[in-house]
């Protein structure tokens, strides 16, 4: 389902909101990530096993290890021209060279269609959407809270609200991945050229400078404190065994240094026209799709306003049973860490960290899954 792929880049439109006509954006976003499956045991530590000299290639995770990405984004108003380009001067540290090349990625002009080969075919049109229920819960605790779940039904909205839903439903099944808008150029990096896998040990400090002939220069320095977030390592649930979804759902982590806040939601499927959904904001705070890189004065806010949990917390709980009648349930949980930015430049440049948990916690259409002998590998060590 799309609903599961977050868009990494949905951040540009908070950046432009309110923006000036001709200010350009820099983003560079560093990831640590893990997923895992209920079910399948956590084979980071095969890792460790590894005869002499013997090492998965660069970019290569296993259920449960963590996986380190740099990702740049250069957002810039006008089409830029054929003979553009855009190069990343990076530190030492990164293991990957003295300068990033970006591409560019074009829409032509007042139609966002893209030139060339270069974008992602347009979906068809979904048609009419059927009466589509999504049942919302929030909040960390053992059980339901009162005045839990609030019911959103399709049917029940107007004409233009369902018009405006569609519209929505097309735009997310496009499968482009570069946000863009007409009128704009997108630089971007990884790319074809420089898959840009990291090795171990890397370094996200020192400088940065970008270089270009059609939107301006900028560099910026990032401190020693600014680095890489630890992995999210769960203690519990034990996620080699099948979930009682009818029980209280306990998620514990072990602290990760330099988080500011953490967001974690879990999203259920129930035949083929219920959402249930489940967020740890304890206020009514439903936002979480569009939630991806943020500025630190962001997160505090959310973090205040208890829509978010503050960095040293390690503990978050599901009530019992809300997703028990589920066919397919994702859990996902974003920590965000420090970075660094300044306050004016053309382009705007930003430096940001996260941490990232991804598990498919199972449901009916996974039911025996946990305690699985995979083809009797032996996983004991």
């Amino acid at each position: 389902m799309r609903i599961f792929a977050l868009s990494t880049f949905l951040l540009l439109a908070v950046m432009l909101a309110g923006a000036v006509d001709n200010q350009a954006f820099l983003g560079i976003f560093a990831e640590t990530s893990m997923q895992r499956m209920v079910g399948m045991p956590d084979m980071s530590d095969m890792l460790k096993h590894l005869p002499a000299g013997v090492a998965l290639p660069p970019g290569i995770a296993l259920p449960g290890q963590a996986k380190r990405e740099l990702t740049v984004r250069l957002w810039s108003p006008g089409i830029a021209p054929r003979t553009a380009f855009a190069r990343l001067a990076i530190p030492e540290g990164l293991k990957l060279g003295r300068q990033l090349e970006l591409e560019l990625y074009r829409p032509e002009a007042e139609r966002g269609q893209a030139q060339g080969g270069g974008g992602g075919q347009a979906a068809a049109d979904p048609g009419k959407i059927p009466d589509f229920t999504i049942m919302r819960y929030w909040g960390s605790s053992a059980q339901v809270k009162p005045g839990q779940p609030e019911v959103f039904k399709f049917a029940a909205l107007s004409q233009a609200e369902q018009e405006a839903a569609r519209a929505e439903a097309m735009k997310a099944q496009q499968g482009n991945p570069y946000y863009y808008k007409p009128d704009w150029t997108t630089g971007y990096w990884p790319t074809a050229k420089q898959p840009g896998a990291l090795a171990d040990g890397v370094a996200l400090a020192g400088r940065y400078d970008l270089t270009t002939n059609y939107t301006g220069n900028v560099g910026i320095d990032v401190p020693e404190t600014v680095r890489f977030l630890g992995t999210l390592e769960y203690a519990s649930p034990d996620l080699t065994q099948q979930i009682d979804f009818t029980q209280p759902l306990v998620f514990q982590w072990k602290p990760i240094p330099g988080v500011l806040g953490f967001h974690a939601y879990i999203i259920g499927m129930q035949g083929q026209n219920t959402l249930i959904t489940w967020t740890s904001s304890e206020i009514r705070h439903f936002d979480n799709f569009g939630w991806d890189y943020m500025q630190m004065a962001e997160v505090q806010r959310l973090v205040n306003e208890t829509a978010m949990m503050a960095g040293d917390r390690t503990e978050v709980i599901v009530p019992a049973g809300i997703f028990k009648d589920c066919d397919v349930v994702q859990f996902m949980m974003i920590g965000y860490g420090t970075g660094a930015a300044l306050a004016e430049g053309q382009p705007l440049p930003r430096v940001q960290t996260k941490t990232t948990a991804s598990i498919m916690l199972g449901g009916k259409m996974m039911a025996g899954m946990g305690g699985m002998d995979f083809g009797g590998m032996d996983l004991e060590y």
